[in-house]
């Protein structure tokens, strides 16, 4: 049975109906704000607590994909190409250990392939044990000093580039102004980037195998969930990394950055994680070569980590329209037992943090002026004293203001954070049908309210 359009906007209009946030008549400025919502992320793609809840309900890995990203298929591809990874971007300073009990470090003067093999005269040295190798960009330059409590090492000419790598049994710790990697395979590479107003600084990054090596090292959901939510994520971890890698983006010498702007890379320190690392490594080798594509292509898997009910269109939020980046169905992500942490929220917003976002000296208040058929805000507008007014993105006012989603002030969440949902409609019940087509139980507990009794 397939859900038509109508019956989506009637399952969000009964869920997640919101009301304009009233306009205080007093002038002065609040000295705070105060938000109640459900969701965390953009809300495109795939719901990975949406991925868990569908998983402890038994759907498989494919089942869940087919739900957040339909009409794509799940088919063999390549994917031992290598990927260059950002994991220092901007950076001044950064430092490269010796993690393990053993191992060997080669520092390398100038860039060159993982694969390539390196010249005697562009090897500075091979260490070991104690060192450290420090990296500072200045004049212009990379400057490389070393560092031991048993040696001593001259200084060496600063450069513009620098490749450095280590055996295979070598854990390195990358520290960074930003945050710290562990890292066991691939090589580092630095390379300094001028900019308009100064000599520039270095971009850091590590260039390794795109199906398991960098696979190993996405640390975005918890590795203790169930199986059938690790691939999921394993699948468009991989997906994603692969779409990235026709081009080399000059701001990051890179093809994919290591943070959230495309996905969470922390290195070797995700597999190595006490008791639950090694089912995540479990989980990408369970779907190795594993790609979803669209007519003939790898997909956007774009995926966040909660929405407030249903997942956005991606015209909402990004403005492009693609075919199975639609809203679809997420109850799980308003369950408090599969997702305690973001099914309903509350967050305070100092007046200083309000006036910032919408360029205002202060803010009065504000008003929002369109949500989406899943409650999501579109367009928020801010007052300020002087009766001046500016309008928002839903996008661009979570971004600035930093709360966890754009389901923001929805009906039906109380001021404390306490859900008071109607009970579910004929329409609803139809839609927790079709969602659990795979399971006779399931089904069952939707005609007899059960799930939805504790979902909605």
């Amino acid at each position: 049975m397939r859900i038509s359009n109508r019956r989506f906007s009637t399952l969000a209009v009964a869920l997640l109906l919101s009301v304009l946030t009233p306009m205080s008549a007093d002038a002065s400025a609040p000295a705070k704000f105060v938000f109640t919502g459900s969701g965390f992320g953009h809300g495109v793609g795939m719901s990975q607590y949406g991925a868990k809840g569908m998983a402890m309900e038994s759907a498989t890995s494919a089942i869940i994909l087919n739900h957040y990203y339909p009409g794509t298929s799940l088919l063999p591809s390549d994917d031992t190409q290598l990927i260059r990874v950002n994991v220092g971007h901007k950076q001044r300073d950064a430092s490269l250990t010796i993690k393990s009990e053993s191992g060997t470090v080669t520092l390398i003067r100038g860039r060159f392939t993982i694969n390539r093999p390196i010249p005697e005269s562009a090897v500075v040295g091979s260490y070991s044990g104690d060192i450290t190798i420090s990296m500072t960009s200045i004049a212009g330059k990379i400057e490389i000093t070393r560092s031991s409590k048993t040696a001593k090492f001259t200084s060496l000419e600063p450069d513009d580039d620098w490749t450095i790598r280590w055996d295979s049994e070598t854990v390195m710790t990358l520290r960074t102004s930003a945050r710290n990697y562990l890292l066991k395979y691939g090589q580092l590479s630095l390379k300094r980037v001028a900019n308009d107003v100064g000599p520039g600084e270095m971009e850091i990054t590590t260039t390794l195998r795109l199906g398991d090596h960098y696979l190993y090292g996405i640390g975005e959901v918890p590795s203790s969930w169930p199986d059938a939510a690790l691939d999921a994520q394993a699948i468009a971890a991989r997906t994603f990394a692969l779409s990235k890698l026709p081009t080399i983006r000059k701001a990051c010498d890179c093809h994919i950055y290591s943070t959230i702007r495309d996905q969470n890379f922390v290195g070797y320190g995700k597999e190595s994680e006490p008791f639950y690392g090694i089912r995540w490594r479990n989980a990408v080798d369970r779907t190795r070569n594993q790609i979803l594509f669209f007519e003939g292509k790898p997909i956007q898997s774009y995926f966040f980590s909660s929405s407030g009910g249903m997942t956005q269109n991606v015209k909402d939020v990004w403005g492009a329209k693609v075919a199975y980046l639609i809203n679809r169905p997420d109850t799980w992500s308003v369950d408090l037992a599969v997702n305690p942490r973001y099914a309903k929220w509350r967050r305070e917003v100092p007046q200083s943090v309000m006036a910032k976002a919408f360029e205002f000296k202060d803010l009065v208040k504000y008003q929002i002026l369109e949500r989406s058929v899943t409650g999501s805000i579109l367009k928020i507008r801010g007052i300020d004293s002087e009766g001046r007014e500016k309008i928002l993105t839903g996008e661009q006012f979570r971004s600035r203001v930093g709360l966890p989603s754009t389901w923001i002030n929805l009906a039906g969440i109380s001021p404390d954070g306490e859900p008071e949902r109607e009970p579910p409609s004929e329409q609803v019940i139809e839609i927790c049908l079709d969602l659990f087509r795979f399971s006779q139980s399931l089904r069952e507990s939707c005609e007899q309210g059960k799930i939805l009794e504790r979902r909605y």
